[in-house]
């Protein structure tokens, strides 16, 4: 079209922290909070790593919400050993995660997905106890081959987005089949929005937001064909690409969720590096087609999902704002609040307080132009689902 701004292919490059494109939670910005990492010794770490007879001096990789560390194993291949703390999840939690995950790989998804690896104990989930009494999980997953992918100066590169619309929707066949031992959390019961009071006291505003939230899910439908154990975090910072394929990591976020939810993330995420933010908003909204459309046709490729869904897309991104803004507050003290950190916690509030998405496209005409379709009308105020 005349005049809208075009984001065709480019070379998708590794992404850095403190990529202009990149959006802080996905480049390792963000740390543990302090009542977590005064508990974490160099002796957890050790016993961890001999637990799942690793080696090797350890990389840190990460410490948000979960501890991440490169090692070797006894090939001197490289792996990846990760602690949970119990505050975050449960022993029984973390067991179904990775039950799941070897499920995901039995169903055809193996080189999808990072697989776990048990201990020379055989357990899957190590306990390791804290000077407190608490306790750190331990895992241990193979390091998935490539490396992250980050958007160049005009966009993302179309086939990298398909193929990662393509395995999201490989992901949620292969969930349709799984039955789960001690089931995952559902989507309400996540540790920060059942605490969202505690997290934002002195905030009312923004808790009457996201009680409106809440109240518009809850009124949506539950049926198989769309809802069910999600990843509930497939961004640009949870997978690996190479040679035109993706392994994705990271289901520590996994949960009983509407999957149109993995179809709005990566979305939100794409949307969220300063770059983009300081675009004009026709030309963030046309950044924003550009990726969704080829993202849609490779989920479309593996799994069917009813075309109402789509207009759901801005609801999921405005909780997501929301339960990000909560883990921010919990995590971080006023002096962390800095610099960028500052501007996109300014960014994500004004949007929840305007009650208005990161993107308001109209992602139903979108997927129907990228199948070649009409764009179908637009349902009456009567007949949507809230």
């Amino acid at each position: 079209m005349e005049g809208k701004p075009r984001y065709g292919p480019v070379r998708c490059g590794l992404a850095a922290p403190g990529s202009r494109f990149s959006h802080p939670k996905t480049t390792g910005d963000l740390f543990m909070e302090a009542s977590v990492s005064i508990l974490f010794t160099p002796d957890i770490l050790a016993r961890a790593a001999e637990a799942f007879g690793l080696q090797g001096e350890p990389r840190k990789l990460g410490d948000f919400e979960n501890y991440l560390f490169e090692l070797e194993d006894r090939e001197g291949d490289p792996a990846i050993l990760r602690l949970t703390h119990s505050s975050h999840r449960s022993a029984e939690q973390v067991e179904e995660e990775l039950r799941w995950l070897r499920h995901l790989a039995a169903s055809g998804l193996e080189a999808d997905v990072a697989a776990c690896e048990p201990a020379l104990s055989g357990e899957w989930v190590v306990p390791l106890e804290a000077a407190d009494g608490s306790r750190f999980y331990a895992s241990r997953f193979r390091k998935a081959p490539g490396a992250r992918a980050a958007a160049g100066p005009d966009g993302w590169d179309p086939a990298l987005v398909r193929e990662w619309g393509a395995v999201t929707g490989r992901l949620h066949r292969a969930s349709a089949s799984y039955e789960a031992h001690h089931p995952r959390h559902h989507w309400h019961e996540e540790e920060l929005t059942v605490s969202r009071g505690q997290y934002l006291a002195g905030e009312p505003e923004l808790l009457d937001r996201f009680e409106e939230v809440l109240e518009e899910l809850r009124r949506l439908p539950l049926a198989d064909d769309s809802y069910g154990l999600i990843h509930g975090d497939i961004h640009q910072g949870n997978f690996h690409a190479h040679e035109g394929k993706l392994t994705v990591f990271d289901f520590d976020d996994a949960e009983y969720n509407w999957f149109v939810h993995d179809l709005a993330i990566p979305l939100y995420y794409a949307l969220g590096g300063a770059a983009v933010q300081q675009l004009p908003e026709v030309e963030r909204e046309a950044y924003a087609a550009a990726f969704f459309q080829p993202f849609y046709e490779g989920y479309a490729s593996e799994h069917e999902l009813d075309l109402d869904w789509l207009d759901r897309i801005g609801l999921f991104m405005r909780m997501r704002d929301l339960v990000l803004y909560t883990v921010l507050a919990k995590k971080l003290d006023e002096s962390e609040k800095v610099g960028r950190m500052a501007d996109w916690i300014a960014e994500i509030r004004a949007r929840i307080v305007a009650g208005e998405p990161i993107s308001k496209l109209d992602f139903r005409a979108l997927a129907a132009e990228a199948a070649g379709q009409p764009a179908p009308a637009a349902k009456a105020a009567s007949e949507r689902r809230d």
